[in-house]
């Protein structure tokens, strides 16, 4: 055999082992990282799977201690004995319909008579007894029937043990609008609704009359009012007291012309009563061109914390219309009302120039101020 001719044989078979080798290399490592990938996907499953499980265990123990806590409510409820209220079911061997205690499934009441529990009624004439606070029941029933229009006590004890009541029984609409400040408020005030920006009938006007005693007086010359301003320099406006004034013509209010964005405003000060307001108005100088155009209005009843009431980017304010107003929605009565610039007005800078404001919303004098 030629020697040359077996080298080039015997290298060629090596080279074909060689690459069956690598061929067969190969397809194991694809096979090693598919097999790998798809453990990752079981063991995923199997987490995805372990976790719906105990989410859905989770929720079996929520419902079962809230079928617990219901059952035991209802067994402390339902001791049938002398107590202070009396529900008369009629004829006890047909179950009553209940569409006002039931009208909260949710509540206490509403899973007593749902029908989920036995209830034995008294055998002499059929009613039920529940060993609760019979005259603080009778607001719970008003307010089951008729929640829009319910009116909460005004006596604060009342309001109070109501609410302890309320929260007994389950009903947290109840329980949100008795400790609701503002609702309590609006109970004892006196009501400015707005109606037109022509019409200033709103808070400066009732303070003005105290709160309809006496003939109109500035508000700000009989001290029932205060103006406040952000600049001690008025910038050449008139007395401050012309923005409470009747006429919006006899004069304006105005800051110095270098102000900065965010420290420039002014602020109304009620000296004797606070104001749950719904809606205000500014009158701007004819042939200004300063016209609002970004700024916040903000309450406080200390003159150092102040809360947002509303924020605005405005362009209604113009040369053809100098009164505008806006509806707005105060969270607490005040007795400081701030309106403070946030940016440039018409005439490119951070200046104002208001001949009048108005508010309007829920009015109480208040002494303690």
């Amino acid at each position: 055999m030629d020697e040359g001719k077996y080298l080039e044989d015997t290298n060629g078979d090596d080279l074909t082992v060689i690459g069956d080798m690598d061929d067969i290399q190969s397809k194991f490592e694809s096979l090693r990282i598919a097999i790998e990938h798809k453990l990752g996907e079981l063991v995923k499953a199997e987490h995805e799977v372990e976790s719906r499980a105990l989410d859905a265990l989770r929720v079996i123990k929520q419902e079962r201690r809230a079928f617990d806590d219901e059952k035991t409510r209802m067994t402390e409820v339902m001791k049938f004995s002398r107590s202070k209220i009396k529900l008369d079911a009629g004829d006890a061997s047909i179950p009553p319909p209940w569409p006002t205690l039931t009208s909260i499934p949710d509540s206490m009441l509403g899973a007593m008579f749902s029908g989920r529990f036995h209830l034995q009624a008294d055998e002499s004439d059929g009613s039920f007894f529940i060993d609760r606070d019979g005259g603080l029941f009778k607001y719970i029933l008003n307010f089951l029937r008729d929640p829009v229009s319910f009116d909460a006590p005004l006596d604060k004890e009342v309001n109070r043990d109501l609410a302890k009541e309320a929260k007994y029984f389950g009903i947290q609409a109840l329980v949100d609008l008795l400790e609701d400040k503002s609702h309590l408020f609006k109970r004892t005030s006196t009501y400015l609704g707005f109606a037109s920006p022509a019409v200033l009938n709103g808070a400066l006007n009732h303070l003005a009359t105290g709160f309809g005693l006496h003939d109109w007086q500035n508000p700000v010359d009989s001290e029932a009012v205060e103006v406040l301003l952000s600049d001690a320099d008025d910038g050449g406006g008139d007395p401050v007291e012309c923005l409470c004034d009747q006429d919006c013509l006899n004069g304006s209010v105005e800051n110095c012309y270098d102000g900065v964005g965010g420290e420039v405003g002014f602020t109304v000060h009620l000296r004797t009563a606070r104001l749950l307001l719904d809606h205000y108005m500014i009158v701007q100088e004819e042939g200004d061109d300063n016209y609002l155009r970004e700024w916040v209005l903000e309450g406080s009843n200390d003159d150092v914390e102040y809360e947002e009431i509303s924020s605005h980017i405005d362009f209604s304010i113009t040369a053809e219309n100098l009164r505008s107003h806006w509806a707005v929605a105060a969270i607490r009565p005040y007795s400081y009302f701030r309106i403070r610039l946030l940016g440039p007005s018409s005439g490119a800078k951070c200046n104002y120039c208001v001949t009048q404001v108005e508010f309007w919303g829920w009015l109480k004098g208040d002494p303690t101020l």
